[in-house]
């Protein structure tokens, strides 16, 4: 059995397969297996999986294109390792990812899933998500503060808490899933640079905005309602701005109307208990003062 096991997803994306293979077959821990998912790819992509000769490859092809939550799921199923880490099929991994990662899971026990540091151009800056668990779980209210393809989870937390993507969540899958666990699991990001999460137009982020907006909406409103709040379409557009760091401080309406929103969050957290409070009143303040926690 292989100490970690790394689910690709790959549907039409040629033109970076190839690098982000070998960045996961060339690590320095290599304790591994790559479990490869075509979903029916047209352009070339299953051409370069057939060619690859590594025994520690798993190769699964799809005829038509099912959709990343399948292909996702199936790989949580198929893995074998104590470690279960995701990969996408058009980023760079440091070749010392893994081994970073496992290190950390083997020494920190009581951690269920933890992600990465990343960069989007290979100058820098590098962006750093929250470490801690409290402070993911409240950043999570506004955007998802764990890099999905940097993520390792452990096989033994996958079963216990029968973690699996939900298809009700289209392109948002990977937020969905951090908020639905940040109540049963231990969430962390380490500090350092370990993924390179490359910028393209085909990003589902670019795609399918909308679907994905929608997702999100749904996403922000359950954990919303954990605090006895339904948010109105008004309520809800001041949520987004505070997320997409949009607050005009230098607006005094503006300014005092999410100030407001703020406080009305903070109020009901301090009767429901949800969140942690300082770090709830942490996260709204640099939302307003539009301080992005990725530095």
């Amino acid at each position: 059995m292989p100490k970690i096991s790394v689910i690709m997803p790959v549907y039409n994306n040629a033109m970076y397969l190839q690098e982000a293979i070998n960045t996961i077959l060339w690590q320095t821990l290599n304790d591994l297996e790559l479990i490869i998912i075509d979903d029916g790819s047209t352009d070339g992509s299953a051409g370069i999986i057939h060619d690859i000769k590594d025994t520690r490859v798993k190769k699964i092809f799809h005829t038509e294109n099912m959709g990343i939550v399948t292909s996702l799921n199936q790989g949580l199923d198929l893995a074998q390792g104590k470690y279960i880490a995701r990969m996408d099929s058009d980023d760079v991994a440091a070749l010392n990812r893994l081994e970073m990662q496992a290190y950390f899971m083997d020494t920190n026990p009581t951690i269920d899933i933890c992600g990465t540091g990343y960069t989007t151009n290979y100058l820098g800056p590098v962006k750093l998500n929250p470490m801690h668990h409290e402070e993911i779980k409240v950043w999570l209210l506004f955007h998802s503060c764990i890099l999905h393809p940097s993520v390792m989870m452990r096989r033994s937390s996958i079963d216990r808490l029968g973690i699996s993507y939900d298809y009700n969540y289209p392109h948002a899958e990977d937020y969905e899933l951090w908020n639905r666990l940040s109540s049963s699991a231990k969430l962390a990001n380490l500090p350092h640079n370990l993924m390179y999460y490359r910028p393209h137009e085909g990003q589902v982020s670019n795609k399918h905005r909308v679907i994905q907006d929608d997702s999100a909406r749904r996403i922000r409103q359950r954990q919303l309602s954990q605090l006895g709040i339904q948010l109105s379409d008004n309520e809800y557009a001041i949520m987004v701005k505070l997320a997409e760091y949009r607050v005009n401080s230098e607006d005094f309406e503006d300014y005092r109307i999410a100030e407001g929103f703020a406080n009305w969050l903070i109020d009901q957290n301090r009767q429901y208990q949800v969140f942690d409070q300082e770090a709830l009143k942490m996260a709204l303040s640099r939302c307003i003062s539009r301080m992005p926690t990725n530095m």
